[in-house]
């Protein structure tokens, strides 16, 4: 886990173009210092749950519940101060803190209750949570707003510098939050390996009617466990609103429990209960936490679209190869039957998809093929690789052909990256050739003619993606074409930096004179036409083309 940490460390360091690791190495040590700080916090009371041989699907929604009642303790016991900004005063700090903490026991304990007295399974149990928490927070907001504020409200808004300082929001640290997981961490490790309750626990998890026939009290530890967690979440929902200065019960720890099983789940533990530790969760979910940074640093924009398929993924391997590590002995061909061969397809359809979504940014400037081509290398190195799984080779044989699908891979990658740039080039002739306009080579260069042709903004812009890929593009022909300004526009677009075209012939189309400065303006020295040779128009004496006009406007 430690080795895959420094591996992701390393990859985002070289694949993120502004290298923030490597120049603004403090800023990110202590941005992911708090969010795996975060995230750590609530994923041990998962993993104490799922080492128990459970589930508590209500991690994001306890979060938000509990963020919802500090804020709201707060503003009920310093209503003026909490509206106007002033401080609080630690003391309704510390009575807001204990309240909601006090919370998070009871919702444990409802859990607790749920499960052992009335039977419920709990995934339903804690389902029943997930939803009704979040929309009972939302109602506390609104009715607590109103009461106290004047007006029903969607959030809270907390200033306080004492109680903003909790999560080092203040100050701009995380030695706070750090020191706080990690004396959590070391009470639970020694709680579950030192302790006979630790012992009972594993042994709950591992088989409950046994350990329930051994003597131990399994309704207790069901209570302790869900207890712990709750608990652990009403307290990163305290430091999430310290952190934020706001108590939004719509958007906070939404999804949260997805990313607290997947850390629990990457760290070592079981889902099917009695296996687990707690170093490995906190490895979990730092590596966890490495990943989300990491793809954010790469795509910059629109990272957090992404991050619930990224946690979905990393939860189903880790799944799978927890739950295949306990079968060593199994041979199994996991795509043997007919079932298999539809897996083999889905899995490479996945492949191919993610590759044309998230694979595409994270090599944006480093290769010069377009996601549909990245998209189907992925899928065919996918497919090849899943194929040599299937077979029923020996395992040295598997690691041969493994060895060899590697070698393979780069090649295909490195000649399709040089291939590529010909097929454009070939692809752009035959598709000018179908409107109705020709590529030639002139001695300065390479001129593409449409001059005539039925093309509109919509094929132009088909054209200009191909266009990149001559660099000795001198002239281009737009005669008589319906071409706007909006189809120029994707010129500029496309050609963001350096544009090698040096005559634009525009004379006929629909583009107007202000497109073309716009053009000029961007890419600076362009010798571009728009009107036809007008000398003709004006040949025939004045008298005799305007002379007539003028007399029958002035007779009406």
């Amino acid at each position: 886990m430690l080795a895959a940490v420094f591996a992701v460390i390393i990859l985002t360091s070289i694949l993120d173009k502004n290298h923030n690791y490597l120049t603004q190495w403090s800023l990110s040590a202590i941005d992911l210092t708090r969010q795996v700080s975060l995230l750590a916090l609530f994923a041990l009371g998962a993993a104490v749950v799922i080492i128990a041989g459970g589930i508590d699907l209500s991690t994001g929604s306890v979060i938000a519940f509990s963020g919802t009642i500090c804020a709201t303790l707060l503003l009920i016991l310093a209503p003026e101060e909490v509206e106007q900004s002033k401080p609080l005063g630690a003391g309704v700090i510390a009575l807001a803190i204990a309240g909601t903490l006090i919370s998070g026991l009871l919702i444990g304990s409802l859990h607790a209750w749920l499960i052992t007295e009335v039977g419920l399974p709990p995934f339903v149990a804690t389902l029943g949570t997930l939803v009704g928490l979040r929309s009972l927070s939302r109602a506390i907001v609104e009715s607590i707003t109103q009461s106290l504020l004047g007006g029903a409200r969607t959030q809270i808004n907390i200033s306080d510098p004492m109680f903003r300082e909790l999560s080092g929001a203040i100050s701009g640290t995380a030695w706070n939050l750090a020191i706080l997981v990690s004396v959590i961490a070391i009470a639970l490790w020694i709680l579950l390996g030192k302790t006979v309750t630790g012992r009972h626990l594993y042994a709950l998890g591992g088989n409950e009617q046994a350990a329930r026939l051994s003597g131990i009290q399994t309704d207790r530890r069901k209570w302790l466990a869900y207890c712990i967690s709750a608990v652990l979440s009403s307290l990163a929902g305290i430091l999430y609103v310290s952190q934020l200065s706001v108590a939004d019960p719509q958007t906070l720890g939404r999804g949260y429990e997805l990313n607290a099983i997947a850390a629990a789940v990457v760290g070592g533990c079981s889902l099917q209960g009695g296996i687990g530790t707690i170093p490995g969760t906190l490895l979990g979910a730092v590596f966890l936490r490495v990943v989300i940074d990491g793809v954010a640093k790469i795509i910059k924009t629109g990272a957090d679209v992404y991050e619930g398929l990224i946690v979905g993924v990393l939860v189903v391997f880790a799944v799978t190869f927890t739950g295949t590590s306990a079968k060593t002995g199994s041979r199994r061909n996991l795509f043997d039957d007919a079932l298999g061969w539809v897996t083999l397809v889905n899995l490479t359809l996945l492949a191919g998809a993610m590759m044309a979504m998230i694979g595409v940014k994270f090599v944006e400037g480093r290769t010069q093929m377009n996601a549909v081509w990245l998209s189907g290398l992925a899928a065919g190195a996918t497919l090849l690789l899943l194929l040599i799984v299937r077979t029923n080779w020996s395992t040295v044989t598997k690691r041969r052909f493994g060895v060899a699908w590697s070698v393979w891979l780069i090649c295909t990658t490195i000649s399709c990256d040089i291939a590529y740039p010909g097929v454009q080039r070939r692809s752009l002739v035959a598709a000018v050739q179908k409107l109705g306009g020709t590529v030639t080579e002139g001695e300065s260069g390479i001129i593409v003619d449409l001059s005539g042709s039925k093309c509109d903004d919509a094929a132009f812009k088909r054209v200009v993606s191909g266009l990149r890929f001559f660099p000795t593009l001198n002239e281009l022909r737009l005669r008589d074409t319906k071409i706007t300004d909006t189809g120029l526009d994707s010129l500029r677009k496309t050609f963001e930096n350096f544009l090698p075209l040096k005559r634009l012939d525009a004379t006929g189309s629909q583009i107007t004179e202000s497109g073309l400065t716009r053009l000029k303006r961007t890419f600076g020295s362009i010798e571009t036409t728009r009107w036809r040779n007008i000398s003709r128009r004006y040949s025939t004496p004045w008298r005799q083309t305007h002379f007539p006009a003028c007399c029958l406007f002035w007779f009406f």
